[in-house]
């Protein structure tokens, strides 16, 4: 288990104005790195840029939707900029992460609840999380994940993008990459892309960073052309025209007369492919 850093040492500069209730606001030079007060801030109890230390979570209420499942609702009228709540799970590295999507395949689970935060750190609140998961998409969201220092800790918080009212559903945009068939997208946004993530020339998924409202992807492997030299060995997920999924595959050979590759599967079986006219991704290794 990962040791707790107790203090990362990180103080702000935000003057004390005598009479005055709050320190560290909109200005705080903290804040404006995405990083929370150290618990040790001078500010004390007018410390208004702890949001994860001190968890002032707005009130929301879980529905049920008619075409996404369960949703997420302001229970009261939240403020642009304000912190909604934290997305919460099990921390859990690359490797893990890919055994747990490959499982959750061949099971014919649909929904996943993973979190990229970093090339080797995914948070997975499949099994342990809070109602943060039960956030919907949209294609012009209310909300979006912002990734903070926390105590020397990475953690990732769900912030308005602007004034939500109460009753209003809370979204933001996945941006994830599709792991196997494509998912409709039902937002209804006036922009709305009608599919839910990005191309299938990306296996990743993807964390919303929070730098001034943009995401960033992290650790995304793109389709590379193949060649008779470079790909003997390669993991890859090759679409399943049959199944409708992505199925993992070794490169095992490949004839450069006839172009064609031979790939091994899981259950041992062989086949070639001209991989010109597939539709595959490399893995991650």
């Amino acid at each position: 288990m990962k040791k707790r850093v107790e203090d990362d040492g990180i103080f702000c500069a935000c003057p004390f104005i005598s009479g005055s209730s709050v320190a560290c606001g909109k200005d705080c030079q903290c804040g404006m790195l995405f990083s929370c007060c150290s618990s040790n801030c001078k500010c004390e109890n007018r410390c208004a840029n702890k949001s994860f230390q001190l968890r002032p979570m707005k009130k929301t209420k879980l529905i049920k939707t008619e075409k996404c499942g369960f949703g997420l609702v302001a229970d009261e009228g939240i403020q642009q900029g304000e912190f909604i709540i934290e997305y919460v799970g099990e921390v859990i590295d690359d490797r893990t992460c890919e055994e747990r999507l490959w499982k959750m395949k061949r099971q014919r689970y649909t929904n996943f609840y993973l979190c990229e935060v970093s090339s080797n750190m995914v948070i997975d609140a499949t099994n342990k999380g809070n109602k943060s998961r039960f956030i919907n998409h949209s294609c012009q969201p209310n909300t979006e994940m912002q990734k903070w220092t926390v105590d020397g800790e990475t953690r990732v918080g769900i912030f308005a993008l602007h004034d939500i009212k109460k009753g209003e559903e809370l979204t933001y945009d996945y941006k994830f990459v599709q792991f196997g068939a494509d998912q409709d997208c039902h937002c209804g946004s006036s922009n709305c892309r009608k599919m839910v993530g990005t191309s299938k020339s990306v296996n990743s998924i993807v964390l919303h960073n929070g730098n001034s409202g943009s995401s960033q992807d992290q650790h995304i492997v793109k389709k590379r052309k193949t060649t008779s030299d470079n790909c003997i060995g390669e993991i890859i997920r090759l679409w399943d025209r049959r199944d409708k999924m992505y199925v993992p595959a070794v490169i095992y050979d490949f004839d450069e007369y006839t172009a064609m590759h031979t790939l091994l599967f899981d259950e041992e079986a062989t086949e070639k492919f001209d991989l010109g006219e597939e539709d595959w991704n490399f893995l991650p290794v």
